[in-house]
């Protein structure tokens, strides 16, 4: 004892020293106390700590708020280094006035420290001394928990990660429902660091959180505060702090599954239950992460350990449940066998909580591997994980369809990842859920996002592989607003939900999937047009990723999308009609022959228009040969004969709308049937005649059908040939003449002009007999004459000329001179046009025009004509020079006499006199000849 008092006496001055009231003396005590005491210290660790405990502590701890800074830093310094050298028990007497002082420094605001360095000195202090007192800690709970809400808004980032170490220590030692009580500050504070910029700071906040919310009273208490500011980590920029997310949720989920469940009075969740598929839904948005290793790989992993664990509990639920059942029945015995009777209690029944939980089977992930995204790449989901996923679906999958069509791209990307994961999870599952989903996958295709677009459209080509088709086509139908016909073979609804039935009772729950979603009903084009293009995905995912997948569709199913696909036959629906029906050929292969004409009548009306790709369309045509047999001519050849009646009846008689497909699909018909069409072309002629009528049908169909004209004229086939020309005066008095005439209008001035093309290369082929050609003579005159005058169209003029030397040549033997005094002045008349070629062309029609003149035609008008054709003999282009040549050599032979004069007359005023001597001579000889 006397050496304790030596040594006490040594070390008493500076003691007293550290209440003087001069900053300088006091901060040389403290240093000189932390030498003799600590540093430099000979004296026995028990003498040390006797003074502390019975001379220092006090003036030490009143150092935590000196003015000198120096003083301050020591007092932490030594005190962290007294707390290892005291008897724990010791320092737990100590603990009400050094956490005082302690927490004093950063409890209020602004801090009473203002050094950032010693502030996290005192954290670290606080935190060494949980290290050492552990749960004697406890009954200063409120106390520390309020001063680290304060401290948890210090800018010192490590000061903040400190705080976070020792919240965890917090969940550790303290009293979980004093902590509850006491911690709402705190959370608060921490939910406000997870928007900090370090991400370090961001990861260190979660896994305080995580430790806090661990215990049952807090996660009870705590968790609706927590819960909404999860949901922003799902887009944090940095992987580390959303693998953390995912491994909370998993601590947090295989915690609260070992709660006991409270006594529930009302039919709304109770305690975990209230939180927990929020949770998972969390859970499963992490695995959707865009960092498939680092990230939704944990998350996956687990999901898998808690769907395991709560199989587990539920297994146990039912053993206790049924050893309880066993309880009540024995004692229900005994009290019979004490009784002497048994009693009568009404119906028995079955406890459904005695049974053990279902589990699904395994779904065969075979054929959907290309699709699966990258999380389950070699992790394909287990029986369990679907099972508790199935178990939360009702609550998850309506969040995750809101989600997907929000305002912010980023929400709707995740959405759309996450849609992919649980799909992917739920497999056969999503049945109940289908109606909802497809609506929100109709709307997220036709996404501005390309990401959500595509990611929509994969979650179709897997719900088409995991379900059913039947069952798929049923549910189109039904938002196309078409009836299902026949019977359904596919999942019932009994299938979906389960009855249960209870002696006498049976009861049905059906889950209302629809709450909150609308009615949707495919009405426009634009959600026809998103309709048919997942339904091409949910027939048959793409080609580029399925590989070599195919789905047995049945003859009845083939027929029911068919229906589809007739339905949508409008010209701004064909581009997704065509997708939709590739996957069809390619999903129902052999189902499909059967129906091939309905098919090919799909296809006809998409390749009679130019919304769709041509080659697409043929390829299309082609698969659909291959499956019967044939080469694609020979299905139009078929077609052509069994359907062209019935796309012909009543078209002589009604015009068809100009919204109607029967021209585009009869033009497309008849241009790939090749020799086929031959035997139709007597009924084609009053269908065209009417649907080409200038009076009504519009200038579009007009054109097109003197297009086909065109086409069908120029075939290079024999039968087809005969037929046209059988069929020439129907289709010159029908469908060309009336479309020749002269009407107003720029659009009627090009008919005129196709209709005078397709005149022409009817007399180019000689497919008018000159019978039917002078019949129509009369009417074909007055076109002619119309056109050669035509001073805006040098096309019109240039074909008139044509068409009047084919007719004068197809008619030497049967022109009469009446028809040729109409003829002649008009051709004079376009010597004078201002088109050479024009001029050349007429040049050949006068050649032909003297070969037709009789012998005793009017030599008047002969004489007028050589005059006129001797004038243009002086025409400065050489190429009219020799058409003129040409005509008068022809002309020569008419009366050999007159000419003779009217050449010799030229000679004298002719610019090119050897032309007009040489014609003399030919004239000489052949009147010598033919005297």
């Amino acid at each position: 004892m006397d050496g304790y008092q030596e040594f006490l006496l040594t070390v008493k001055r500076d003691i007293n020293c550290l209440s003087d009231n001069d900053r300088a003396v006091r901060r040389g005590a403290v240093v000189k106390l932390e030498k003799t005491l600590l540093s430099g210290s000979k004296a026995p660790p028990d003498y040390v700590a006797k003074v502390v405990l019975e001379e220092l502590h006090k003036p030490l701890f009143r150092l935590f708020a000196d003015q000198g800074e120096k003083c301050r830093e020591v007092a932490l310094s030594m005190t962290m280094r007294f707390a290892d050298l005291l008897p724990v028990q010791d320092l737990e007497n100590l603990l009400p006035l050094l956490l005082a002082a302690l927490l004093g420094r950063f409890r209020s605001h602004p801090f009473p420290e203002q050094s950032e360095e010693l502030r996290l000195e005192a954290l670290r202090l606080l935190n060494h001394l949980f290290d050492v007192c552990k749960e004697r800690l406890n009954p200063f709970a409120s106390d520390v928990l309020d001063a680290l809400s304060k401290a948890l808004t210090d800018s010192c980032p490590d000061a903040k990660k400190e705080c976070c170490e020792i919240t965890k220590k917090v969940s550790q030692y303290f009293d979980a429902e004093r902590v509850s009580r006491a911690c709402g500050p705190l959370v608060g504070s921490l939910l406000a660091n997870l928007k900090h910029q370090q991400w370090k700071v961001r990861r260190a906040t979660l896994e305080s959180i995580g430790a806090l919310l661990l215990q049952e009273a807090p996660m009870m208490d705590h968790m609706e505060d927590v819960l909404p500011q999860l949901n922003l980590l799902l887009s944090d920029r940095t992987a580390g702090v959303r693998q953390s997310l995912a491994e909370n949720l998993e601590r947090w989920l295989l915690k609260g599954l070992s709660f006991r469940p409270p006594m529930s009075f009302d039919d709304g969740p109770e305690g975990f239950d209230k939180f927990e598929s929020r949770l998972v839904l969390l859970l499963l948005g992490v695995a959707a992460d865009e960092e498939a290793e680092q990230v939704g790989a944990v998350a996956l992993g687990g999901l898998e350990r808690v769907a395991a664990l709560k199989h587990e509990v539920l297994l146990k639920r039912a053993a206790k449940e049924r050893e309880r059942e066993e309880a009540k029945q024995k004692a229900k015995e005994a009290r019979e066998a004490k009784a002497g009777y048994k009693e009568e209690d009404g119906v028995e029944r079955t406890n459904p909580r005695c049974q053990d939980p279902e589990v699904v089977a395994a779904f065969d992930y075979t054929q959907v591997l290309p699709l699966l995204p990258q999380p389950f790449q070699g992790r394909l989901p287990a029986p369990l994980t679907t099972t508790y996923v199935k178990f939360h679906l009702g609550t998850i999958l309506p969040q995750v369809l809101t989600n997907i069509t929000q305002w912010t791209t980023d929400i709707r990307e995740a959405a759309a990842r996450l849609l992919q994961v649980v799909l992917v999870i739920a497999n056969k599952q999503i049945a109940p859920y289908l109606d909802a989903v497809l609506v929100h996958m109709y709307k997220a295709q036709a996404d501005d996002d390309s990401k959500v677009s595509q990611t929509s459209l994969l979650c179709a080509s897997m719900v088409g592989t995991f379900l059913g088709p039947e069952m798929v086509l049923e549910v189109v139908g039904k938002q196309l607003g078409l009836k299902h016909e026949g019977d359904r073979k596919g999942t019932s609804f009994d299938e979906l939900w389960p009855q249960d039935r209870q002696g006498r009772q049976t009861t049905r729950t059906v889950q209302d999937v629809l709450a909150g979603v609308k009615t949707f009903a495919a009405t426009t084009a634009e959600s026809r047009r998103q309709v048919f293009i997942v339904l091409a995905r949910l027939l048959h995912p793409s080609s580029g990723s399925s590989g070599q997948f195919r789905r047995p569709l049945s003859k009845q199913e083939v027929k029911l999308a068919i229906r589809f696909l007739e339905e949508g036959i409008r010209s701004e629906l064909l581009p997704a009609v065509l997708a939709a029906t590739e996957s069809l050929l390619k999903a129902g292969e052999d189902a499909c022959i059967d129906e091939w004409p309905r098919v090919f009548d799909v296809l006809l009306r998409m390749k009679s228009g130019e919304e769709c790709s041509a080659q697409t369309v043929d390829a299309n045509i082609d698969h659909l040969a291959q499956l019967l047999g044939r080469s694609r001519r020979q299905l139009y050849e078929e077609h052509l004969r069994s359907r062209l009646l019935d796309l012909l009846h009543g078209a002589d008689a009604v015009l068809w709308e100009d919204t109607s497909p029967n021209r585009h699909i009869l033009e497309t018909l008849l241009r790939n049937a090749g020799p086929a069409v031959a035997e139709h072309v007597g009924s084609l002629m009053p269908v065209l005649a009417r649907q080409a009528s200038p009076e009504d049908a519009s200038a579009a169909a007009r054109v097109d059908l003197l297009g086909l004209v065109h086409f069908l004229v120029n075939e290079e086939d024999e039968a087809l040939a005969s037929a046209i020309q059988a069929n020439s005066l129907a289709l010159l008095d029908g469908v060309l003449l009336p479309n020749c005439s002269w009407r107003p209008g720029q659009s009627n001035g090009k008919i005129r002009r196709g209709g005078m093309v397709c005149v022409h290369a009817l007399l180019r082929r000689h497919l008018v007999p000159s019978t039917v050609l002078n019949e129509v003579f009369v009417d074909l005159m007055p076109i002619l004459k119309s056109c050669l005058d035509d001073s805006w169209s040098p096309d019109n003029r240039m074909v008139a000329c044509l068409v009047l030397s084919c007719t004068l040549t197809d008619l030497q033997a049967e022109i009469n001179g009446e028809q040729l005094r109409e003829v002649y002045p008009e051709l004079l008349k376009r010597l004078d046009d201002s088109n050479d070629k024009i001029r050349v062309a007429v040049c050949e029609a006068l050649d032909v025009f003297f070969k037709c003149l009789p012998h005793n035609w009017s030599r008047t008008l002969y004489e007028y004509i050589l005059r006129n054709l001797f004038v243009h003999l002086d025409d400065p282009n050489p190429e009219i020079q020799q058409g003129i040549y040409a005509v008068l050599q022809s002309a020569v032979h008419q009366d050999y006499a007159t000419f003779q004069k009217e050449a010799q007359s030229a000679v004298v005023k002719s610019s090119h006199p050897r032309l007009c001597e040489e014609l003399v001579r030919l004239a000489d000889s052949l009147q010598k000849v033919a005297n």
